[in-house]
């Protein structure tokens, strides 16, 4: 039954899209050629000849839409997520309009061109007509929904801390039916389980399932239990399967997974990478492009400003403009990052590798301001240009202080499964300098599972609006 409210919700979406790219359409003619608070220099086009527009940008929105996976039915995303790539994808629908009607009026395709202006208007009407179409539509869904199907009721095999886990990401799903009714646990479950705290009560043991599923009504089963209890899942499968229940099982690989863990087929043989990570193939090419594109525009730009700051570092302390550091980079190879200078010569000849505190006097006064507004970062554009970086991933440490984290913090080294960054998700959650290492490894470990690029954009735009690219790290 999770199935088919899987595929319903889809084409809910989809419905949804539709009507509301069509609203906005038809609102953005009238308001750019009808309501006359816009001025319509070339006349007014006939509506007719604009009909066209609506095809391709139907075609446009569901495969962005798709691509993002707003037609996938899983745990919803955060608001403000969901509002920037609606935001992305208008914005790049109404331009790649642009881009097919100025090619089809340049070859006489189309006999009108279309006005910039519209599209102007159309993008944020979109926006607005999306979000008031989807909530409109989710609502009659559930309704439906759960009037055609009625509850879905989960029994859960299983009674620890992974059964608890399994129950308590269900529970999110209420809205769309799904209840569940209890777990099945061995014949004799010890008293405060952590199942039996989530909520639901053990409805029986492994062996009653046939009586559990006629007793309740039992429509989907979830096994979740350990590996070491392998026989019992094979024979809950088993029995599942003779009483047409659909069945889930949940791996027990929680203890093991290291990043994400994907299904891999060799030669036939299913096999769970424990390691899978988003940011492979074609990802880590069109990442790699747009760190090449930032990078050579950056530098190109910023050449004037950089060598006046070459000029103030002279003129206010003894030393070399530039500042290199050894760092830890991708797979753990080492390379040599570099910024511009903001201490004073030899700062760390007594110290050693340590973070900066606060209020270092070893700091300049030009390595101040410097570092206020992150711009001895900057010079790293060339580290991002020969590969040793990118712009947004986890921050380079020494290999001092990496050989000492990796001993005393758990995960810490599968932060370099990926390129170390300019900026990245823990710094703009103010997770820099001298703060918990094992939460910062959390935001590192989050970002490596859930890259997308529309997450390193929102990194890049959060990182302009709080001008902190960095952690302290000297």
């Amino acid at each position: 039954m999770i199935r088919r409210q899987r595929e319903q919700l889809g084409r809910f979406f989809a419905a949804s899209d539709v009507l509301a790219v069509s609203a906005a359409f038809l609102a953005t003619f009238w308001l750019r050629f009808h309501s006359g608070l816009l001025r319509v220099p070339k006349g007014v086009p006939p509506f007719a000849s604009y009909l066209v527009v609506i095809p391709v940008l139907l075609f446009i929105h569901m495969v962005y839409f798709s691509y993002q996976g707003f037609y996938r039915f899983k745990l919803r995303r955060n608001r403000l997520d969901d509002l920037f790539l609606v935001i992305l994808n208008c914005a790049a629908a109404a331009f790649s309009v642009l881009l097919v009607f100025s090619y089809l009026k340049s070859y006489r395709f189309v006999a009108f061109e279309i006005s910039h202006v519209f599209l102007a208007v159309y993008a944020p009407l979109a926006v607005l007509a999306i979000f008031l179409c989807r909530a409109m539509m989710f609502r009659v869904f559930r309704r439906l929904a759960l009037a055609r199907n009625g509850v879905s009721r989960v029994l859960i095999a299983g009674s620890g801390d992974l059964a608890a886990m399994t129950a308590a990401n269900l529970a999110k799903y209420g809205h769309f039916g799904l209840e569940v009714s209890g777990f099945l646990a061995p014949t004799a479950p010890a008293s405060g389980t952590p199942a039996q705290r989530a909520g639901a009560g053990v409805l029986g043991g492994y062996d009653d399932l046939e009586q559990v599923v006629k007793r309740h009504g039992i429509t989907d089963l979830f096994v979740a239990l350990p590996l070491v209890e392998y026989p019992t899942i094979m024979k809950l499968i088993e029995s599942g399967n003779n009483l047409m229940v659909d069945i889930r099982l949940v791996p027990d690989i929680l203890q093991l997974a290291s990043l994400k863990a994907g299904l891999e087929h060799i030669e036939g043989l299913p096999v769970i990478n424990l390691g899978d990570i988003p940011l492979e193939g074609w990802p880590a090419l069109s990442k790699r492009l747009f760190d090449l594109l930032v990078a050579a525009c950056g530098l190109v730009l910023l050449l004037p400003f950089g060598a006046l700051v070459a000029l103030l570092l002279k003129l206010d302390s003894r030393g070399p403009v530039f500042h290199f550091q050894t760092r830890v980079g991708l797979d753990g190879r080492i390379f040599r990052m570099i910024k511009f200078r903001t201490m004073v010569r030899d700062a760390e000849k007594e110290t050693g590798p340590i973070w900066s505190p606060q209020n270092d006097r070893r700091v300049t006064r030009i390595g101040r301001v410097l570092r206020k507004f992150s711009i001895d970062e900057v010079p790293q554009l060339l580290n991002v240009l020969r590969g040793d970086m990118s712009l947004v991933g986890p921050r380079p440490e020494r290999p001092e202080l990496v050989d000492r984290f990796k001993e005393n913090i758990p995960r810490y080294m599968l932060r370099h499964r990926v390129k170390t960054g300019m900026t990245g998700w823990a710094q703009v959650h103010g997770l820099r300098g001298n703060t918990p290492l094992d939460k910062r490894i959390e935001y590192d470990i989050y970002y490596i599972q859930n890259w997308t690029f529309r997450l390193d954009l929102e990194i890049i735009f959060r990182t302009i609006l709080k001008f902190q690219f960095i952690d302290r790290t000297r």
